[in-house]
């Protein structure tokens, strides 16, 4: 079968993941983006203390957390994340 992103047809989850795995890196991901894609993935967002929010995936106890300084996430946060969405998606 044809993915729906090669036949034109994407929804707002794919838009993102296409946009979320650019190379290189990219530098226009907003914490909009990591909360949408951490739930996707089956992860959960919580609260930081000194760092913006958390994404924790509990099955595996990995914990990033993700510093809010301006619009636009970092992209070696960004790195992290990719890592934890790739072991997920292996595990499943």
């Amino acid at each position: 079968m044809i993915p729906l992103w090669k036949r034109g047809i994407m929804s707002r989850i794919e838009v993102r993941i296409k946009k979320f795995y650019r190379k290189p890196i990219p530098n226009d991901i907003t914490i909009r983006d990591v909360e949408v894609l951490a739930i996707y993935f089956g992860c959960v967002i919580r609260a930081g203390g000194k760092h913006g929010v958390k994404v924790v995936h509990i099955p595996s106890g990995t914990v990033i957390p993700v510093p809010i300084h301006g619009k636009y996430i970092k992209g070696h946060y960004i790195k992290q994340l990719i890592q934890l969405f790739d072991r997920v998606e292996e595990e499943a």
